[in-house]
């Protein structure tokens, strides 16, 4: 391996700052660690276990399909049947992780762990790679300082080197893999389980936090690691002849190193190695610059303490300081250009590679959709704030929790919230704007002065918080009603379905189900008297119904007498349906000539039939005729929900699009192709019955969706999941891709 510097960290304490812990001490406080963890652990399970299911039974209740009704009970049967085993595996096999990974015991079995891996089917890799979903899911939840520190404490108090992000002690990945192997044999079922994990996620995700917090307090106290700086140290198997080796593209190191083996390489030849870096690098070798860039960009580079990385050249900062209170410094160009130039003649060649990281991440700011305009004129205005910022703390790019980072990923979350006004004269803009004005004014090189912004931007958006707050709870209140009305149709739907008769003419059922169905619905939400307004618009569907039934001579003055009555009913219920004047024409004379041919059928029969000539008779030919066996609803009932009123849409197993629909949850970012734009809206709101979903945007009016509709527009690729990773990650992970050969 050459000289360049080892993408690895290394943590070994300042004796001098933090004493050595003896061995009985180190003994005690893993056992300390281990208890916390553990019991932590069970409390969260246990107290997960207490609310699963009424969770699980309120999701049961409000899914559209019997198959994945069934799945849900089914996980509510284990977890009340089960719940003492399920707690009591949970812990033994979490037990069993936590000693291997802390005490190294039982490491003997991974080989042949990973010997059978090829062996595995299709369904046990689908499992794999849901409980790997679920990990990654509850890791971006977490605090990212609480979960380094647990990597680095433990290690330290471990006496290893690293570990890695999904391998240190608790990490989630091993109790979601503990929680699979305690349902395992409870629930037989891939369905079942892949349900209950789910359900444990956000309990799961919520109680790492305080179980993290408390493993690093106490450690804290104790003197390991009571604060975390970043150091780089070289490769242990770096050579000082192999300084005029080409340096290849960073990579990382497999296999632990003791700490106890890293600390006896002496300072001199680690900051020898990045010497030879930094050298490299102003020779102009490609392969060095890039190591450079991905060694800043990675963030186990600053993972830990006393890196040896030059400070930035004063001159530099003082061009910067100068080019800060510039006004063209904000317009890019040739002031851009001018500034690398500087930063070639007075900056190291480390500051070369900072300034030059720090140009490309706003060029792809400058080219993010995503952002608006305006704010995104807001942003680049602090591009030389930027790389003072880099230069003075170069973890900007591996660390989001770099004041400067935090900053301007919090302006882009605010910019880019669908329900935001951005608009260039809007409140919010000229909130950032005047932001802005004043971190150029202030900042020289206290980077605190970015968490003052932050608390100021935190205001701002309350503000504005509240300035659209009454729109959304107008939307919401809109959509809640929509979802009343689409259950209110449903159950009309269902009343008419057992009203007609095999032989109700097609337009007749289609006028019901289409127009009569939301007519009952309107009346069950709007009248004074619902009960009533309800049970008087089944009886005229009843009525209706009679109506172009066969009759006897007998029937027909009854039949007269009800008419006038029967149609004034009918008109008044259509009339703030906003039915089409000629379609309601067509209806009404078609039920005029279907009532004429009755009365005329009648009275033919009185000479000489006892029967009346059923309409089944009628040729097909003549579209007054036509009919069908009432099995069930001839149309999906308009404005309600696509799919429910379909009974037999539950046997079907679900697409790919239903899926996706089944998965979102309230505050996703949806993106829209609407023609050759892209739109991103937020889910605002999801029905009780998840059969109604509402999309905002402002300054659009809510958008309302059935599962139906979203689900084909998810099948068919025009909508999907917008990213939710900052406008700053997306850059530099950018930034970071290696070059095309």
């Amino acid at each position: 391996m050459s000289s360049e510097i080892s993408e690895r960290v290394h943590h070994a304490v300042d004796a001098a700052a933090e004493p050595a812990v003896d061995p009985r001490r180190r003994f005690e406080l893993l056992e300390d660690c281990r208890g916390i963890v553990v019991s932590g652990l069970e409390r969260v399970v246990s107290e997960a276990l207490d609310k699963l299911s009424d969770e699980m039974v309120a999701r049961a209740m409000g899914e559209s399909r019997r198959v994945n009704q069934q799945v849900l009970l089914e996980a509510v049967s284990v977890v009340r049947r089960h719940r003492r085993d399920i707690e009591t595996r949970f812990r033994r096999s979490f037990v069993e992780v936590l000693e291997r990974r802390m005490f190294n015991r039982g490491g003997e079995a991974q080989p042949a762990a990973d010997a059978e891996l090829a062996l595995v089917d299709e369904t046990m890799e689908e499992e794999r790679i849901a409980l790997e979903r679920l990990a990654r899911r509850t890791r971006n939840r977490l605090d990212p300082d609480q979960v380094l520190g647990m990597r680095a404490r433990l290690a330290v108090l471990l006496d290893r080197e690293w570990f890695d992000e999904n391998d240190h002690p608790a990490s989630p990945e091993e109790v979601f893999d503990a929680l699979r192997a305690a349902i395992d044999a409870l629930a037989p079922a891939i369905e079942v389980r892949a349900a209950l994990l789910q359900a444990f996620e956000p309990h799961i995700s919520a109680g790492l936090n305080n179980v993290y917090s408390r493993v690093n307090q106490r450690l804290r106290s104790n003197r390991i690691l009571p604060t975390i700086k970043p150091r780089v140290v070289g490769s242990t198997e770096s050579r000082p002849h192999a300084v005029n080796e080409r340096l290849p593209a960073a990579a990382p190191v497999t296999g632990p190193v003791p700490a106890g083996e890293a600390a006896a390489h002496p300072a001199a030849g680690r900051e020898g190695a990045f010497e030879s870096l930094m050298q490299q690098i102003a020779a102009g070798q490609p392969s060095a610059r890039r190591s450079a860039a991905r060694m800043l960009i990675d963030p186990s580079t600053f993972a830990m303490a006393d890196l040896p990385i030059p400070s930035a050249e004063p001159p530099l900062i003082e061009a910067l300081n100068a080019l800060q209170s510039m006004p063209q410094a904000a317009t890019g160009g040739a002031a851009m250009a001018g500034l690398l130039d500087e930063a070639r003649r007075k900056g190291s060649a480390l500051d070369q590679v900072t300034i030059e990281i720090v140009s490309l991440v706003f060029d792809y700011i400058y080219a993010d959709r995503l952002i608006p305009d305006p704010v995104k004129q807001q942003l680049l205005r602090l591009q030389v704030v930027a790389m003072k910022a880099a230069l003075i703390d170069r973890s900007f790019f591996a660390r989001r929790q770099h004041p400067m980072r935090r900053l301007i990923d919090r302006v882009s979350e605010a910019a880019t919230d669908p329900d935001a006004d951005v608009g260039p004269q809007s409140p919010m803009v000229a909130g950032v704007a005047g932001l802005v004005d004043w971190i150029i004014e202030h900042f020289e090189s206290d980077l605190s002065i970015f968490d003052e912004a932050v608390r100021r931007l935190e205001l701002l958006m309350e503000e504005e918080a509240g300035r659209r707050a009454a729109r959304l709870e107008e939307i919401t209140r809109q959509a809640e009603r929509l979802e009343a009305l689409s259950q209110a149709q449903e159950a009309a739907s269902a009343e008419i379905a057992l009203r007609i008769d095999p032989v109700t003419p097609v337009f007749v059922r289609e006028f019901l189900y289409r127009w009569w169905s939301r007519a009952l619905a309107q009346v069950r939400i709007d009248a004074a008297d619902p009960d009533v307004a309800w049970a008087n618009g089944l009886r005229a569907a009843e009525t209706l119904i009679w109506s172009v039934a066969p009759k006897s001579p007998e029937e027909i003055g009854r039949l007269a007498a009800v008419l006038p009555k029967l149609i004034g009913g009918l008109m008044k219920g259509l009339a703030p349906l906003g039915m089409q004047a000629e379609e309601r024409e067509r209806f009404f004379n078609e039920l005029l000539q279907w009532h004429t041919r009755a009365v005329r059928e009648a009275k033919s029969a009185v000479a000489g039939a006892t029967q009346p000539a059923p309409a089944m008779q009628h040729t097909d030919a003549d579209p007054l005729t036509r009919t069908q066996p009432a099995t069930a609803p001839a149309a999906t009932p308009v404005g309600g929900v696509g799919d429910a009123a379909d009974g037999t849409g539950d046997a079907r197993p679900p697409g790919q699009g239903e899926l996706r629909v089944d998965a979102l949850q309230r505050g996703d970012l949806i993106e829209l192709d609407e023609g050759s734009v892209r739109r991103v809206f937020r889910l605002a709101w999801i029905g009780p019955t998840r059969k109604l979903f509402v999309l905002t945007r402002y300054p659009d009016a809510g958008r309302s969706f059935t599962r139906g509709e979203l689900a084909h527009l998810f099948e068919a690729g025009h909508a999907r999941l917008a990213v939710a990773d900052s406008a700053l990650d997306r850059a530099i992970e950018a930034v970071a891709q290696p070059e095309a050969p």
